[in-house]
């Protein structure tokens, strides 16, 4: 009975279309994706279609020489993207040196998705509460 179970899980996931993969830089880890949690995964794979990757901002920053640094890092932040077609993503933030820049990428987290042909796009991640807002308005519709 288990090798028959085994092997429908098996037959089902085969059907299951991979359209694409983003990599991340480190700054940024993925924490789940579609409401299933996952840890340290910079390049997950997507299904096709709209997919909800959960990811959290994170890096430390040299405060002075005989300090060991200051953490910052971010609530979750959620990005909404549909992918059509097998493409690999690279994900970039912008550039940040200071403390001051993490915190102001925390305020507003833009992200850059650059395709495999170099092409960009200029995706703001949501907060809890932004995405809680686009679902209501979605389900309105």
């Amino acid at each position: 009975m288990k090798t028959l179970i085994t092997a429908v899980a098996l037959t089902l996931a085969s059907f299951t279309s991979i359209a694409a993969s983003v990599s991340f830089p480190d700054s940024l880890v993925v924490t789940g994706i579609n409401g299933e949690k996952r840890f340290d995964a910079h390049q997950p794979q997507l299904a096709d279609g709209e997919n909800l990757i959960q990811l959290r901002y994170h890096d430390i920053f040299e405060v002075n020489a005989d300090d060991s640094g200051a953490w910052v890092k971010s609530e979750p932040l959620y990005l909404l993207v549909d992918f059509q077609g097998q493409q690999e993503y690279q994900a970039a933030t912008p550039t940040i040196n200071t403390e001051d820049e993490a915190y102001d990428f925390i305020e507003n987290p833009i992200i850059t998705l650059e395709d495999a042909q170099g092409k960009n796009k200029t995706v703001a991640l949501l907060t809890h509460q932004q995405l809680m807002a686009k679902v209501l308005l979605t389900r309105k519709n």
